[in-house]
């Protein structure tokens, strides 16, 4: 089964949403683009395959490949570097909202998935950057 992470850059972080087919399970939020912040950013656009984790510092979490982390983080904390967090909805200041709530639906809809031993991945695309600073050059994808 395969999960599409369709996002945006921003200078200050990476805003997506995140699909189960056609249906939307919730927004994510990131660390901006490389080419914003060397020392802390999102993963690149990829196809990543998923597994839940959990540990006694952190509890659940999902590791994406072997670099990222799906996991919740309150509003008022940045997402970590190649971090995905999940959000149900923002406020109009764009303050996350319910960051736990929206991390411990996406492991419900993706527990049944795994516990049928199926393989999940996630396909991380992104939407063109409107205004380039010279380091972003690289390919965008769309």
């Amino acid at each position: 089964m395969r999960l599409l992470l369709k996002r945006r850059y921003t200078p200050r972080g990476s805003l997506g949403r995140l699909y189960l087919g056609q249906k939307q399970l919730c927004f994510i939020r990131e660390a901006p683009k490389s080419c914003y912040d060397q020392a802390i950013h999102c993963l690149e656009e990829g196809t990543y395959e998923l597994e839940a984790a959990h540990s006694e510092e952190e509890g659940w979490f999902i590791r994406v490949g072997e670099r990222g982390l799906i996991k919740a983080r309150t509003g008022e904390s940045r997402p970590g570097m190649n971090e995905l967090c999940p959000v149900s909805s923002y406020r109009a200041d764009g303050t996350p909202l319910f960051t736990k709530l929206a991390f411990l639906k996406l492991l419900d809809e993706l527990t049944p998935f795994w516990e049928r031993g199926e393989i999940l991945d996630l396909q991380i695309v992104s939407t063109g950057i409107p205004y380039q600073l010279e380091s972003c050059l690289e390919q965008s994808y769309s």
